[in-house]
């Protein structure tokens, strides 16, 4: 029998993932964590976090996970991973074409970007439209914008670009609590309008019917769906693609697990994206001891 590479391998370097792979970890599991661009995931793109005990910056928390991960013996690798097959073991495939295998799987692969569904949509990526507040929002210092979204990472984004807008409107149909003082409408973009250099209004449609909103940028948080293509038909997914997974990470096949956004069911907070690692990471400790 083949020995796979890892005891684990980890997908997505996100906060989730990086608690899961250093949990894993520092139980003496190899561990490889995998991402496609940088350690950290989301937390390089937000600016100060108010949630946390020690007040930080998005990127430090990032550096701070990273740091504990491989002080624990994670391995951080990079890779964008197109296939998984299994089990006994687990491979994992990318689309650099390297071929890794493990016991056991974690994935943490969070979500891809929003979309508004608008026709024209396309016509304004860069040119008012944003997936970042920490790297576009001073661009657009002291002018209106808005933001389309209110759960999970779009509070954090909200709360930054309050104190660079003009003028800020969050903008969402669902019925999650939007960032404290920010005005809200409870509906949704439907129209972007805008000539020369970029977007200068949204039309929102409400129970109240559509109003237009001057708008020289719009931050987009939804629309945004499961970064899991690769992930076999065989694991079980709810309506919206993320996958269903316990309160420990455990999904319908035995030794993968789901942690964060991409898991059904989350609050998408960071506390929340961290203790989801941690638990996942020590149920993998569990089951392969028990193997």
């Amino acid at each position: 029998m083949t020995i796979p590479d890892y005891d684990l391998i980890v997908i997505g370097a996100g906060p989730a993932g990086l608690s899961a792979a250093a949990e894993a970890a520092r139980a003496g599991l190899r561990t490889l964590c995998l991402d496609k661009l940088a350690p950290g995931g989301q937390l390089i793109n937000l600016g100060e976090l108010q949630e946390v005990e020690d007040t930080c910056e998005g990127p430090d928390m990032a550096a701070r996970l990273t740091d504990e991960a491989t002080v624990a013996g994670v391995e951080i690798g990079f890779g964008e991973v197109t296939a998984l097959a299994g089990p006994d073991p687990w491979t994992v495939e990318t689309a650099e074409g390297e071929r890794r295998t493990a016991r056991a799987v974690v994935i943490a692969t969070g979500l891809d970007k929003g979309k508004l569904g608008v026709a024209n949509e396309a016509d304004y990526e860069g040119r008012g439209l944003s997936h970042c507040a920490h790297c576009d929002g001073p661009l657009y210092a002291g002018l209106p914008v808005v933001v389309a979204g209110a759960e999970g990472w779009a509070r954090y984004e909200a709360e930054e670009l309050a104190a660079l807008a003009g003028k800020l409107t969050i903008v969402d149909a669902s019925a999650v609590a939007g960032a404290p003082g920010i005005p809200r409408i409870n509906g949704r973009i439907v129209a972007l309008d805008g000539k020369g250099d970029g977007l200068q209004s949204v039309t929102v449609e409400s129970d109240k019917g559509r109003e237009v909103l001057p708008a020289s940028a719009v931050f987009v948080y939804v629309g945004q769906s499961p970064a899991a293509e690769f992930v076999p038909d065989s694991l079980a997914r709810d309506a919206a693609g993320h996958i269903v997974a316990d309160a420990d990470g455990r999904t319908s096949a035995a030794t993968v697990f789901a942690v964060g956004d991409v898991r059904a069911g989350t609050r998408r907070l960071l506390a929340d994206a961290i203790a989801d690692g941690q638990s996942a990471g020590r149920a993998v400790v569990a089951i392969l001891r028990k193997s």
